[in-house]
């Protein structure tokens, strides 16, 4: 592979890693916003976000899970 080829690799990575980040980052925006305009779908199912942003999955809250287990062990150090 010459010098252009891999010019034209490096740019595939970055814009498909741009693309990805991008669509992780706004993604939990976009779905609250609509939400509040009462323009979302129901005929679809729509991801549930925590209040981070971090998607959850089968119902279960990593965040609230986490936050308990850290009570946990600052209550079992004391």
């Amino acid at each position: 592979m010459g010098l252009n080829g891999h010019k034209v690799l490096g740019v595939l990575v970055f814009s498909g890693l741009g693309v990805y980040s991008g669509v992780k980052f706004f993604e939990p925006l976009i779905v609250e916003q609509l939400r509040k305009d009462g323009n979302l779908r129901s005929d679809i199912p729509i991801p549930q976000f925590d209040e981070n942003g971090d998607k959850i999955i089968n119902g279960v809250d990593k965040s609230k899970e986490w936050k308990e287990l850290h009570e946990k062990l600052i209550a079992k150090k004391d």
